[in-house]
């Protein structure tokens, strides 16, 4: 419903074009568009249609609840692992690989020049995919070309591109502090490719 109702906030479809959309039948529209209904999520303002009226539903502003949905979980996430290894006998203190005093020149030079690829301005795209996906990083603020690509790789182009407009969407009404972060939450509640 968020997709079609796109910048004037506003849907109209039926169940049954929904459902066509969604792969489920229209009942389930429905039941669930109830439930929405009842969350404040979204709002019914009236019909559209002379011929074959449909409901006409505002889609609510909820990107301030989701945030403090998934921070809340995040957090307890990692307290919840953090208390797992402080409970654990046989526990092994990680290892900073980073630090450690192993030097090998070749691996050293082979992490500066990925370091160097990776970096935004050093960025050579090989593919018009990666081009778009260094244009979207720029906007997005990010500081290397690792995280976008990373999620290229894991989740494909058209779910990358659909990820980052709907970020572009909520900035237009709203200041966005952290883009890179609702981009990797809009991520985060995709399916990866196989």
């Amino acid at each position: 419903m968020k997709r079609i109702a796109s910048e004037q906030g506003t849907c109209w479809a039926s169940p049954v074009t929904l459902a066509k959309i969604m792969g489920v039948s229209p009942n389930t529209i429905r039941k669930y568009r109830k439930i929405l209904v009842g969350k404040s999520w979204i709002k019914k303002i009236g019909q559209r249609g002379k011929t074959k009226p449909t409901d006409e539903y505002k889609i609510m502003d909820i990107w301030e609840l989701n945030q403090r949905f998934y921070s809340k979980k995040e957090s307890s996430t990692i307290e919840q692992s953090q208390r797992k290894l402080n409970h654990c006998p046989n526990k092994v203190q990680p290892v900073n690989l980073l630090s450690s005093t192993i030097d090998n020149k070749e691996d050293n030079d082979k992490k500066m020049n990925y370091k160097e690829r990776s970096n935004l301005n050093n960025f050579n795209p090989k593919t018009r995919e990666e081009y778009m996906c260094l244009q979207m990083a720029k906007d997005l603020n990010e500081e290397s070309m690792d995280f976008i690509l990373s999620a290229l790789r894991k989740y494909g182009f058209n779910m990358v591109e659909r990820a980052y407009n709907d970020v572009k969407e909520l900035a237009r009404t709203k200041e966005i502090k952290n883009k890179g972060a609702y981009f990797n939450e809009i991520l985060k509640r995709s399916k990866p490719i196989n």
